[in-house]
């Protein structure tokens, strides 16, 4: 798993998204996002709309130590990864295929945000290949 996130450490510096200011509420709006997003319920354009309103109304104005930033962003790691397991997934090859699609996408950065091009030709994620074999 260290290559994939090295990988998405190598992306996020081509494209100087670790130069744009830590924003405790941005970060958790695309969390919350992609979790919109999850539920088939929402497409991106509402979900991101939702996602800021709902960031900002749940995260505090008091400054949170770094500490407990890390620690919480880690837990969704964690159980990130936790549920590509019970879904029946390897999650380094989850990582993998997400990360060819993230890569594969055209686009700039708008206020700190990478903004697809939906003119682009891009690859699209094949989770076939990751169905973790049972032993």
């Amino acid at each position: 798993m260290d290559d994939i996130l090295t990988k998405i450490k190598k992306w996020n510096k081509e494209r100087l998204l670790h130069k744009v200011p830590f924003d405790h509420t941005r970060e958790a709006s695309f969390i919350i996002e992609e979790l919109l997003e999850s539920t088939g319920t929402y497409d991106s354009v509402t979900a991101r709309t939702l996602a800021e309103n709902y960031a900002k109304e749940i995260i505090s104005t008091s400054a949170e130590s770094k500490e407990a930033i890390l620690d919480s962003f880690a837990d969704i790691v964690v159980f990130a990864v936790g549920t590509m397991v019970k879904l029946g997934y390897d999650p380094a090859k989850v990582m993998e295929e997400v990360f060819k699609e993230i890569d594969s996408r055209k686009g700039t950065v708008i206020n700190g945000k990478f903004v697809k091009d939906p003119n682009a030709k891009r690859y699209t994620a094949d989770f076939s290949q990751c169905i973790e074999r049972e032993d």
